[in-house]
């Protein structure tokens, strides 16, 4: 395959609740298969607001195989095969806790979010799936359906590998050896979807080392740090106190100068794209698309990076 595209819907805010799964898979820049499931989660408790996205109900899954079972038919697909996604952290977060939750051999693969990829032809263009298949003249099918949205993110690749005349899906890669190609394996994945509540509002001039000393060694020393989104484990101030503290330099807004953009809960009510990302993250992917060397972590990612220090 050249590439294998994914997509997930999950019942409630916890990201072990599939309820479906498509996969659309790409030889020579065409889809050539396709594979739609419905997913009976581990519990059949379904969000309002999850229903209203994808339409789908517990009596729709009730009697559906759960996960392992659908696995063991779809796991050789995994192997050697790169996986694509539209906003990739969501979708490999939903496969790493699905593969946490039942204990499953999922073998080590890398993955590509098709937002930096598409990038390459969309520039300026907003990050959702919805918006770059608009501007790519991609018919859409149902958006939400997990199959339709799986066939959108392939086209939206294959279109972006066309559009910049590449010939194949592997040229492509050659030429834009800056794309951030992961593995599975090293995935710190969101275990949680989770709404939070309008993001508190902290003045950066106010936030100054309490140390006696900086930390000269630390990662973030010296760097440019961008918060987005709301942390679970520590409130924004108590957050940017401990990044000060090891030498980092904060700062509100994302651009070329950008080193780390923190990435935590996202309100989906609030963030401008459908596909769940804030203006920060969409410019700092649109940087790093360009060749600008930005990390983006996630929560877990930031904890462990400051693990050293108490907090």
């Amino acid at each position: 395959m050249d590439f294998i595209s994914i997509d997930f819907e999950t019942a409630n805010n916890n990201n072990n609740s599939a309820c479906s799964m498509g996969l659309a898979c790409v030889k020579g820049l065409k889809i050539i298969n396709t594979y739609y499931y419905l997913i009976r989660p581990p519990t059949l408790e379904f969000g309002k607001k999850n229903i209203e996205i994808h339409g789908i109900t517990p009596e729709d899954v009730e009697n559906k195989p759960e996960f392992p079972e659908i696995w063991e038919e779809i796991k050789d697909l995994f192997e050697g095969n790169i996986i694509i996604a539209h906003n990739a952290q969501f979708d490999m977060s939903v496969l790493k806790s699905l593969q946490l939750k039942y204990d499953l051999d999922i073998p080590d693969f890398k993955y590509i979010c098709s937002i930096p990829i598409s990038t390459k032809a969309c520039k300026g263009i907003g990050n959702s799936l919805q918006e770059r298949a608009e501007y790519l003249e991609i018919d859409m099918g149902e958006h939400h359906n997990a199959m339709d949205d799986a066939i959108t993110c392939a086209n939206i690749v294959i279109n972006t590998i066309n559009k910049k005349k590449n010939k194949s899906f592997q040229s492509f890669l050659n030429t834009y050896t800056s794309l951030p190609i992961r593995n599975f394996s090293e995935l710190k994945h969101q275990a949680y979807m989770r709404k939070s509540n309008k993001f508190e509002n902290v003045n950066i001039s106010e936030i100054i080392p309490d140390v006696e000393e900086l930390n000269y060694s630390h990662a973030f020393y010296g760097k440019n740090i961008v918060f987005t989104g709301k942390l679970s484990e520590l409130s924004r101030k108590n957050a940017m106190q401990i990044v000060v503290n090891l030498g980092g330099v904060l700062k509100s807004g994302v651009s070329r100068t950008t080193d780390y953009l923190i990435v935590g809960i996202q309100d989906k009510s609030i963030v401008a794209g459908e596909g769940g990302l804030s203006r920060k993250e969409e410019k700092a992917y649109e940087l790093l698309a360009n060749g600008f060397d930005i990390k983006i972590i996630t929560e877990d990612e930031f904890y462990d990076l400051i693990s050293e220090k108490s907090f």
